[in-house]
């Protein structure tokens, strides 16, 4: 989750709806939305975070345990570089697997997105298709092609996690949902991708590489 220079996470109350459905669905403990909120509030209001001399953004993960404990990490948000690149996975997602639904730490269909990106430093992302060639989304991200005035994302069934910033462009009526494939992908006049902690940004294509 991404905090301002205040200590407010923008998409919080989204946040919490998403936790609180992936809990019941895992059968994990929900705390409530007060408890999670007081404790959000006193980690970011901890005279330890404002040990640098400028203001600035916050990198906030919360995780929620089985039995309702909270851990919470907070740093330093780095600035995004202008128009970072993605590439193509060759590894195909799913579409049935239950668990892209869940925003989890049990991620090892994207273990190797994450190892390749740490190697690859000016890359945000790797994009992933489904067994069916549906564009499906990035291994942090959601993604959205532009076809004339219209931004389009794919929906849920084609394998991927709901993002709460998604969520949010959805509700605003700035994108509408719909079956894209990696024709499209190739053909789309622009391309983004969001993620609560990013919003929702241009980025380029490169298919000289990808893992």
């Amino acid at each position: 989750m991404r905090a301002d220079i205040n200590g407010t996470i923008g998409l919080l109350s989204k946040h919490l709806r998403r936790l609180q459905r992936s809990a019941k669905a895992l059968g994990f403990i929900y705390p409530g939305d007060d408890v999670i909120t007081a404790a959000l509030s006193h980690r970011l209001t901890d005279p330890s975070q404002r040990r640098h001399p400028e203001p600035h953004e916050h990198r906030v993960r919360l995780l929620l345990s089985e039995s309702a404990a909270l851990e919470i990490t907070v740093a330093k948000l780095e600035p995004l570089e202008a128009n970072p690149r993605i590439a193509l996975s060759n590894i195909c997602l799913p579409s049935d697997n239950s668990w892209l639904q869940h925003k989890t730490t049990f991620r090892p269909w994207y273990d190797a997105a994450t190892d390749w990106l740490a190697q690859h430093p000016g890359f945000f992302d790797l994009i992933y298709l489904n067994e069916k060639s549906q564009l499906c989304e990035g291994s942090r991200s959601n993604i959205y092609l532009r076809f004339d005035q219209q931004w389009l994302t794919p929906p849920l069934p084609s394998g991927l996690l709901g993002g709460v910033q998604r969520l949010d462009l959805l509700q605003q009526g700035l994108v509408r949902e719909a079956v894209l494939s990696k024709t499209d992908l190739l053909d789309a006049t622009e391309r983004r991708l969001s993620n609560a902690l990013r919003g929702w940004f241009d980025v380029q294509l490169d298919l000289t590489v990808g893992d």
